[in-house]
């Protein structure tokens, strides 16, 4: 199985680059902007960006499912047939890329009895791909090698991590913890993952729902670093479930020692 994986992977990776050369053209010109029932954007990148992997990964396995933002949902009881299936966000952080601050990223994950067992979230502008893959531990990929990645030890006061288009509710969570604030970083997207992961932030909460395929790739990214992503009652999050929705999670870099604290303190709830 572990070998079966590293050709996955590898072939996530493949697939990511191949999706984040054609964003970067579609960056330099003008681009059409189309906007989605719940107001939320979604550009020609988006598209051409799902195209492409959905090629690749078919490629590489045409026996795995494709389950990603902007296609049609299968029903449940189809994919529940699925012994596992790609999970994918063509273009994480949309907003970020229309705006033009190069917060956005390609996350892929492999999903296996409802838990993300790989997981690649590329960052196109920054050239740099993370990938983990389940007890093979998190890196880090630039052109000069590859680097383990190791999340931070409990922290308190903690950096904070919240996402540049949410809201007060999240520092207010984080204050309600009784958990100091040393620093709060605003960023877009998956890359809030990344930070958890490489150590640089402590604690990542997102209090409003969200879709599986926001999560999928992170999650592994994070346990694979030595944190945990939960939902607010402590338990990891699963995938491929009904409405492929989340009701919520925080992210942590330390997940023992953040279950201890926040059980001692009574506090773990929105």
């Amino acid at each position: 199985m572990m070998t079966e994986w590293k050709v996955l992977a590898q072939g996530a990776l493949d697939a990511v680059k191949a999706a984040r050369a054609e964003i970067l053209t579609i960056m330099k010109r003008v681009y059409e902007v189309q906007y989605k029932n719940d107001h939320s954007p979604v550009t020609e990148a988006d598209m051409a960006s799902q195209a492409i992997l959905i090629e690749k990964l078919h490629q590489v396995d045409p026996s795995i499912p494709v389950v990603s933002e902007e296609l049609q949902t299968i029903d449940y009881e189809t994919r529940l047939t699925w012994p596992r299936l790609w999970m994918v966000d063509p273009l994480d952080g949309t907003k970020e890329f229309v705006r033009g601050n190069g917060e956005f990223t390609i996350n892929v994950a492999l999903i296996e009895n409802h838990q993300a067992v790989i997981g690649v979230i590329d960052w196109p502008v920054g050239d740099i791909t993370y990938m983990a893959i389940k007890n093979e531990g998190a890196y880090r990929l630039e052109k000069t090698g590859s680097i383990r990645l190791h999340s931070h030890s409990f922290s308190n006061p903690a950096n904070v991590v919240i996402s540049r288009s949410h809201r007060q509710s999240e520092i207010d969570w984080v204050r309600r913890s009784q958990i100091a604030i040393r620093s709060i970083d605003y960023v877009g997207s998956a890359l809030k993952f990344c930070r958890i992961a490489e150590g640089r932030d402590d604690v990542y909460p997102r209090l409003t729902p969200n879709m599986e395929w926001d999560s999928a790739a992170g999650h592994i990214l994070v346990a694979e670093a030595g944190g945990q992503v939960v939902d607010f009652l402590g338990h990891p999050l699963q995938y491929n479930k009904p409405d492929l929705h989340n009701e919520g999670f925080v992210a942590v870099g330390d997940w023992a020692a953040w279950r201890e604290y926040f059980v001692r303190q009574g506090t773990f709830s929105k």
